[in-house]
């Protein structure tokens, strides 16, 4: 009775240090998710704007605060490139080695540089572009961000400021066109798919590369047929924007999950304002080998079985006609006997055949 109870007390006191350890381990998560998001929000997150060389141009972007404290900061403009295949924006900021021929920051001022967005309001930043008389004509991209700093009222709360201490900023994107003849031009640097899959759907990457002075966004199809020339899967490209100089890889998925035999994939795209084409084409193989090898196994399991019950039923049709041949023989071999046996009882020659008279009378 006394080690039952010691048992028992083991093991409430080690549900007792796990329970303690998960409730620790969700605490700390639940503080350091709070530590580390700042309830911003810009809109419009992304905006075009056109301007002839030599004329100036207006924007507005608010910024959102949807916490319950306000947070302060600062405002700036940075120009920015997108130098990945991911499409994700790197900011340029103070002295930059960026060309002019996309830079476009120092064009910008602000109505205002700092300022302390309100709990539950928002703040309205004004903006004038002045494009230069000799800008070359394309895209100009930059962004205009909020940056918090540290210099929070201290009844923000202790939670605010260590968040506004990791410097996080969001940004609204502004893509600025400067009229006049934008040289357009893209390829595609790889149109791809693994060359055997067991299953469908497969997965098709395209990477496009733009060569233009202006960011695009393709638009076009991906055909699947089969050995057939039949239609078997189409999709439309993922629209997303390709910036110069910079690449995109968009991942595609087509088909099914049952897919057999040999396949061909083309894309037809086209893109900027003159429509230009983009055309290509692979080939693939899908093959479930491993349900293949398992049914073919299954098969020949099967027709071994098929075999093995015709033999033994033939090896005992077989036997059985043994068996009856034998009895068979055994049978005339008696009869031949017994032949034998009668005829040796009465002789044949001592029999003799009833006279002609004896017939009459009868």
């Amino acid at each position: 009775m006394k080690n039952l109870l010691i048992k028992n007390t083991k093991y409430k006191f080690v549900y007792l240090i796990a329970g303690l350890t998960v409730f620790i381990a969700l605490f700390v998560s639940d503080k350091a998710s709070a530590q580390s998001i700042i309830p911003l929000v810009v809109a419009p997150a992304r905006q075009t704007i056109k301007v002839d060389p030599g004329k100036t141009a207006s924007f507005v972007i608010r910024f959102y605060n949807t916490g319950v404290e306000p947070i302060s900061g600062t405002f700036k403009v940075a120009d920015f490139i997108v130098d990945n295949n991911e499409g994700s924006p790197n900011f340029l900021e103070g002295p930059t080695t960026l060309s002019k021929r996309f830079a476009a920051a120092q064009w910008v001022t602000l109505s205002t540089e700092k300022g302390t967005i309100p709990s539950s309001g928002m703040v309205i930043i004004d903006g004038k572009i002045r494009v230069p008389e000799n800008a070359n004509p394309g895209g100009k991209y930059f962004a205009v961000f909020f940056e918090p700093t540290s210099e929070i009222p201290e009844a923000t709360g202790s939670k605010q400021e260590e968040a506004a201490s990791i410097s996080m900023r969001i940004a609204g994107l502004v893509y600025l066109k400067v009229s006049g003849p934008i040289a357009e031009g893209a390829n595609i640097v790889s149109f791809s798919a693994p060359n055997f899959s067991e299953y469908g759907p497969v997965t098709i990457t395209t990477e496009i590369k733009n060569s233009g002075d202006y960011h695009i966004t393709p638009k076009g199809q991906i055909v699947i047929k089969n050995i057939f020339g039949r239609e078997v899967a189409r999709e439309s490209l993922q629209e997303t924007n390709i910036f110069p100089d910079a690449s995109r890889v968009i991942v595609s998925k087509l088909g099914t999950k049952w897919m057999v035999g040999k396949f061909t994939a083309s894309l037809d795209a086209t893109y900027g304002e003159s429509g230009k084409a983009l055309a290509s084409a692979l080939s693939f193989w899908v093959f479930p080998w491993k349900l293949a090898v398992v049914i073919t196994l299954a098969i020949i399991i099967i027709v071994l079985i098929i075999i093995i019950i015709f033999n033994r039923f033939v090896k005992k049709e077989k036997k059985l006609e043994e068996e009856l041949s034998e009895e068979k023989e055994e049978l005339e071999k008696l009869k031949e006997s017994l032949k034998d046996k009668i005829s040796g009882i009465i002789p044949e020659s001592k029999v003799e055949p009833p006279s002609t008279e004896e017939k009459k009378t009868e």
